[in-house]
């Protein structure tokens, strides 16, 4: 999801629901008790909202493909697993006219999967993260079909991680992503996003959203 909450589902206002598929990749540092790991990982989910006013509500459940965990407490791959996620937005200002676009999001999400060290075979670790963050978004509709923004997350939680047989608690080092994106009304009720985050906690992120 982009930092919306919603998949977009931004520029066609005359309908309620939306269906999207999206995709992307996340990297970040966490600290388990002191130690630093860097998170790396990719993944697809698919998502539902329903939008009966100015406010926004959405699910989604997808996959994560893989990625790596590596840093002091060992280096760590991680296997195909779980996210999912529900949110609400509000949207304050729609930016058509001479008003910019302005809307806040919160969502609480979840991703687990297991890992194995790349030392060892017999450490399978379970990785689960749960994120619960709020975001703002700010941009500006032009020409009726590009909705250019940026916007700012802070976020926290809990990370569970049993490196080596040894159980650890940590989180994000960062608690904060800076991010610029883009959504385009296309033709048939369809909608792309693309989205960056480039401060902070990083990610690449880009989909397709069907409106009806």
């Amino acid at each position: 999801m982009g930092l919306t909450g919603s998949c977009g589902a931004t520029l066609d206002e005359t309908r309620r629901n939306q269906v999207s598929l999206s995709g992307g990749g996340l990297r970040t540092d966490l600290v388990f008790d002191g130690a630093r790991q860097h998170l790396e990982e990719a993944s697809i989910a698919a998502a539902f909202t329903y939008r009966p006013s100015t406010v926004s509500f959405q699910v989604s459940l997808g996959a994560l493909l893989g990625g790596s965990l590596d840093g002091e407490l060992g280096n760590y791959r991680l296997q195909p697993g779980v996210v999912s996620s529900v949110s609400v937005g509000l949207t304050m200002l729609d930016g058509t006219g001479p008003r910019p676009y302005l809307a806040f999001t919160a969502a609480l999400g979840v991703a687990t999967a297991q890992t194995h060290s790349t030392s060892d075979p017999a450490d399978r670790p379970r990785f689960t993260a749960l994120d619960l963050r709020a975001a703002v978004v700010l941009g500006k509709q032009l020409f009726g079909f590009w909705l250019p923004y940026v916007g700012a997350a802070t976020f926290g939680g809990p990370v569970w991680f049993s490196a080596a047989g040894q159980p650890h608690t940590g989180s994000d080092r960062y608690h904060y992503r800076l991010s610029a994106g883009s959504s385009f009304r296309l033709p048939a009720h369809l909608e792309a996003f693309v989205e960056v985050g480039f401060l902070g906690e990083q990610n690449l992120l880009g989909g397709l959203g069907w409106s009806f």
